[in-house]
């Protein structure tokens, strides 16, 4: 058997309430987010197991587990590519697991997100404590319009870490397009003891502020979020609306 290193254990990449009239507008900033997230993930992957790994497996396969892992491989190559790597029996349970989540990320890319929620539930098989699949089944079902297990997969992978910050806005916005502001408010609050200069979760806390009329908390948040990015649209919009609300 090939000498792999183990992957998929060590997965660390980074990063939405709204009004709930605004439901639309929360879906399309669900995707934005989506696609961030898995760039931010494959070079979390390079951060974290380097290439040194696919040096040490041998000249057998390289190219599949290579293609399968680089993001910038065009779907359906990287498709094909982890299916290789899959079907591999001679690869550990956790390079196949990895796999399983870089072809569920390429079946997102296609349109597929049934196929991708079953490859993320594949791999979970692999390897039960993998807290990256857990965030992208959590954001397939969402997209999928199936919120309650998108909360399940999120809590599952707040359980393995209770710090992190990335699940908890996450979970927060399955939560606030739930319309479940308190639950919202609360893993914002966590989220940003985490990360406090983190200026699109100040947004997000300050949007589910606004909707249960903790206007002043809002208008504080707005304003530390352009403190830390005065590019933040939302946080303008935010501010905009209201002042606009206090002079009526």
């Amino acid at each position: 058997m090939r000498d792999e290193h183990k992957v998929g254990t060590t997965d660390e990449p980074h990063p939405f309430p709204t009004r709930n009239h605004r439901s639309v507008e929360l879906q399309v900033r669900f995707l934005f987010l989506s696609q961030a997230i898995r760039v931010l993930m494959a070079a979390a992957m390079v951060a974290s197991f380097g290439w040194s790994a696919v040096g040490q497996i041998g000249t057998a396969g390289t190219d599949d587990l290579d293609q399968c892992r680089l993001d910038e491989t065009m779907s359906e190559l990287r498709l094909k590519a982890c299916t290789r790597v899959i079907e591999d029996s001679q690869r550990i349970a956790d390079v196949r697991a990895e796999a399983f989540l870089n072809r569920g990320t390429a079946k997102e890319e296609l349109g597929d997100i049934a196929g991708a929620i079953a490859d993320y539930t594949e791999g979970l098989k692999l390897n039960p404590n993998y807290r990256q699949l857990y965030l992208r089944r959590g954001l397939a079902y969402e997209q999928d319009g199936k919120r309650d297990q998108a909360v399940t997969d999120f809590s599952q992978a707040i359980r393995l870490d209770p710090k992190d910050a990335e699940a908890l806005i996450f979970r927060g916005l399955t939560y606030a397009s739930q319309g479940d502001f308190g639950r919202a408010l609360m893993d914002y609050d966590a989220a940003i003891a985490e990360n406090p200069d983190d200026d699109m979760a100040l947004v997000m806390r300050g949007e589910v502020r606004e909707e249960i009329g903790q206007r002043e908390s809002a208008i504080a948040d707005y304003r530390r979020a352009l403190e830390l990015n005065p590019q933040n649209v939302e946080a303008k919009e935010g501010l905009e609306r209201l002042r606009g609300a206090r002079s009526e």
